[in-house]
C-alpha cells in the first residue's frame, strides 16, 4: 500500500511539472523571431542581448562562449550551458565566426524544448556549429538553460 501511495504522489508531482512547462513554452515561442540571422565574430563580441526572447539570449551567450570561452559573460552564465562549451583543447577547432537562424521549436515530453537552428561557422568544434544544430533547453529556476546540443543531418 505504501508503494502505491508513493507511486501516486510521484505521478501527481510529475504532472504538475509538465503543465507548468507547457504554459511557458508557447509564451517563449511567441517572442522567437524565425527570420533573424544572429551573427557573432570573435573580434567584435559585445556583452548583453538585444532580443526580447530569453531563449535567443541564452543561445547567443552560448555561441559567444563557443567562440571565446574567456568572454566576459561566460563565467557568470556557466551554469546555463553544458560543460563541454568551456573545454580547452587546441584540437577543437573553435570557430572565430558563427551565425544561426532558428527554424523551429519543439516541446518534449520531459519538459525540455528543442530549438532547431540552421548554423554556419568557420571551425569544426565537435561538429556543433555548421548545419542543423539543436539546442535542448529547459526552464530551470525561471531561467532557460541549454542542457544539451547535437547536430542533425537531413
Amino acid at each position: 500500500m505504501k508503494k502505491f501511495l508513493l507511486f501516486a504522489l510521484l505521478l501527481i508531482c510529475s504532472c504538475d511539472n509538465r503543465d507548468t512547462t507547457a504554459e511557458q513554452t508557447p509564451q517563449a515561442a511567441q517572442s522567437l523571431d524565425k527570420e533573424t540571422v544572429f551573427s557573432f565574430d570573435v573580434n567584435n563580441l559585445q556583452p548583453g542581448c538585444d532580443s526580447s526572447s530569453e531563449i535567443v539570449c541564452t543561445i547567443n551567450t552560448a555561441v559567444k562562449c563557443i567562440i571565446n570561452p574567456e568572454f566576459s559573460e561566460c563565467a557568470e552564465n556557466k551554469d546555463n550551458m553544458p560543460d563541454f562549451v568551456f573545454m580547452q583543447d587546441e584540437t577543437l577547432q573553435r570557430p572565430t565566426f558563427q551565425s544561426y537562424k532558428i527554424t523551429k521549436l519543439v516541446p518534449r515530453a520531459d519538459g525540455a524544448v528543442e530549438v532547431y537552428t540552421q548554423s554556419s561557422c568557420n571551425g569544426n568544434w565537435f561538429g556543433l556549429c555548421n548545419g542543423n544544430i539543436i539546442y535542448v533547453m529547459k526552464n530551470i529556476d525561471s531561467r532557460w538553460r541549454i542542457i544539451d546540443m547535437y547536430a542533425l543531418e537531413f
